[in-house]
């Protein structure tokens, strides 16, 4: 069943991944919000970091990421974050998402939307994605260059928004559907994860198209992970990130052992399996953190 016409996604990732009593009153900033629906939060120890996945009308969202880092402001304090994951600030990326393809438009425009409203707290910021204002921008991992520890000295080049350092920095922009997707190794290897992540990454000449990657260790799952963003599904599925690490793992005498699926991915991310139950069985979705395809999956949302 396809979305409601004029629905948008924010896939909002903050950095606090410890503090249950934080994470509640941030899911509450956004249970407050009429027609918003929260529909998951994922939340990472070691990366110490959650994505908070809510949608709803045009409306309706732009208000949603207000409360949110309305609430962050109050609630976090980027000089005390140490975590695995790179980030720049308390509401690290605040992505939008048309569920509709057609309505691409309405995810652009709701970003400058909440650059607008961001002018009367204390945070702010750089766009990216399709509305970056410089062209590298439109790479994230171009607007965390130097992390939060970084970004007082880039400050001056903010594009919405006042620098505070509680806050540090939130990259805003609207993006197409993007899977945050991680792939467990058999054992702990960083050096192995690392270089398997430079391996499947795009790069001239090779890895998988629209991947990105990183290694890293992940000692609340007692393994290294292969941290990946699928920035295009119609080039690369899981199947083929999943397969792609195996094979690289087992050449180190490593393999791998299920994965991690952060937010909600569209039936599409399933693309080479008789149904999103079979894919997520054979990819061991459920391996570290349960999946429910039926909960998960956007399309199943509307059904």
């Amino acid at each position: 069943m396809q979305a409601p016409a004029g629905w948008l996604e924010c896939v909002a990732n903050v950095s606090e991944g410890r503090d249950p009593a934080v994470l509640d009153a941030l899911s509450a900033a956004l249970h407050s919000v009429p027609q918003l629906q929260l529909w998951h939060r994922d939340s990472g120890w070691d990366a110490h970091r959650t994505v908070y996945t809510f949608a709803g009308p045009e409306d309706a969202v732009v208000e949603g990421c207000l409360a949110l880092v309305g609430a962050a402001t109050q609630h976090l304090d980027m000089r005390q974050h140490h975590g695995a994951h790179p980030r720049i600030g308390a509401v690290d990326v605040c992505p939008l998402v048309a569920l509709r393809p057609e309505e691409s438009a309405l995810a652009d425009r709701a970003a400058e939307r909440v650059a607008s409203g961001l002018a009367s707290m204390p945070a702010g910021g750089w766009f990216y994605g399709r509305n970056a204002r410089r062209p590298e921008f439109r790479l994230l991992s171009h607007v965390r260059k130097g992390q939060y520890e970084g970004v007082e000295a880039r400050r001056a080049s903010f594009d919405f928004g006042t620098y505070r350092p509680e806050f540090g920095a939130m990259a805003l922009g609207a993006r197409d559907f993007l899977l945050a997707y991680n792939v467990n190794l058999s054992e702990t290897n960083l050096a192995v994860a690392k270089t398997i992540a430079a391996a499947v990454r795009e790069h001239e000449g090779g890895g998988l198209p629209g991947v990105r990657a990183l290694g890293w260790d992940t000692p609340e799952f007692s393994c290294s992970q292969v941290s990946c963003n699928v920035t295009d599904i119609s080039q690369a599925a899981l199947k083929d990130v999943y397969d792609a690490v195996d094979r690289l793992a087992r050449a180190h005498g490593l393999c791998a052992r299920g994965s991690e699926l952060i937010g909600m991915p569209p039936l599409a991310a399933f693309r080479g399996f008789s149904s999103a139950e079979d894919g997520a069985n054979y990819l061991g979705l459920s391996s570290v953190v349960p999946f429910a395809v039926r909960d998960r999956v956007i399309e199943y949302r509307f059904a």
